[in-house]
């Protein structure tokens, strides 16, 4: 019987369960993302680097194109997605899913290593991090 493995995604937790055939779901791991609840202010350290324009005397702050707390998140799927990885190449999962808000989904799609992408088989673009078993497993018989 093929083991399926889904990821219910939040910007602050991820959990992992297993599920085997139409069975119920097992919870495989339970990671906490502890910067993922904080504000991009309460991230970073200071505010970002001032220019001076000559030509017109006026100075204008450098911008990064990705906040401190996008990092962050980003920084924190790497980790998950190298777990997931990991458990690929142990073939511990036959087929992935994948649920998070639309937005993190999408990063999540483009942070998934190339072995682990042709697991992928469903991917749900509705948070359900805040649900129960019971309520996962009915979205997932839909």
């Amino acid at each position: 019987m093929k083991e399926e493995w889904i990821l219910v995604a939040s910007r602050d937790e991820a959990r992992i369960f297993s599920r085997r055939g139409m069975g119920p779901l097992a919870l495989i791991c339970d990671i906490g993302n502890p910067l993922g609840r904080l504000k991009s202010q309460e991230i970073e350290s200071d505010s970002p680097g001032r220019s001076t324009d000559n030509r017109m005397r006026a100075r204008h702050a450098y911008s990064t194109e990705e906040s401190m707390r996008d990092r962050a998140l980003r920084d924190f799927y790497r980790e998950v997605l190298e777990r997931i990885e990991k458990a690929d190449f142990a073939h511990q999962y036959d087929t992935l899913t994948l649920i998070a808000e639309p937005r993190l989904l999408g990063i999540i799609r483009a942070l998934l290593p190339p072995g682990v992408k042709s697991s992928v088989t469903r991917e749900i673009p509705k948070d359900l991090s805040f649900e129960d078993d019971k309520n996962i497993l009915a979205r997932l018989s839909q």
